[in-house]
C-alpha cells in the first residue's frame, strides 16, 4: 500500500505540473512572482487557517481512533481538494487576475481523482 501510494503521489505531482502549464498557457493566467501561497484578503487568510486547524486536529484526534480503519492518505487528499476549492472560490470572488481560480480548480480536480484512486485500486 505504501508503494502505491508513493506512485500515486509521484504522478500527482507530474500530473498536476504538466497539467498546470497546460491550463496556465491555454488560459494566459500569470503565474505567482511568490513561491509560498499568499491569502487574498482576511476573510481568505481566516478560511485557511480554520482549515488547518480543522485539519490538525482530525489527523490527531481521527488518526488515534481510526488507527486501522482508515487511512492517513484519504484524509490528507480529502483536505487538499477542500482547501483548493476554498482558494478556488476565493480567487474567483476576489482575485485581480480573472482566470487563476481555474488553475486552483484544476489542482483541486487532480487531486480528488487521485482520492478516488486509492478507493478504487486494491
Amino acid at each position: 500500500m505504501i508503494v502505491e501510494a508513493l506512485i500515486l503521489c509521484l504522478f500527482f505531482i507530474s500530473a498536476s505540473f504538466f497539467v498546470g502549464r497546460y491550463v496556465r498557457k491555454c488560459w494566459k493566467i500569470t503565474t505567482r512572482k511568490q513561491w509560498l501561497y499568499w491569502p487574498l484578503n482576511r476573510t481568505h487568510a481566516l478560511i485557511e487557517a480554520f482549515l488547518m486547524m480543522v485539519f490538525l486536529f482530525g489527523a490527531v484526534s481521527l488518526g488515534s481512533q481510526l488507527m486501522g480503519t482508515i487511512n492517513w492518505v484519504y484524509y490528507l487528499f480529502f483536505f487538499f481538494c477542500i482547501r483548493s476549492i476554498s482558494r478556488a472560490f476565493m480567487e474567483w470572488k476576489y482575485a485581480k487576475n480573472d482566470n487563476m481560480w481555474i488553475s486552483q480548480l484544476t489542482e483541486a480536480a487532480i487531486a480528488a481523482v487521485l482520492l478516488l484512486s486509492f478507493f478504487v485500486l486494491p
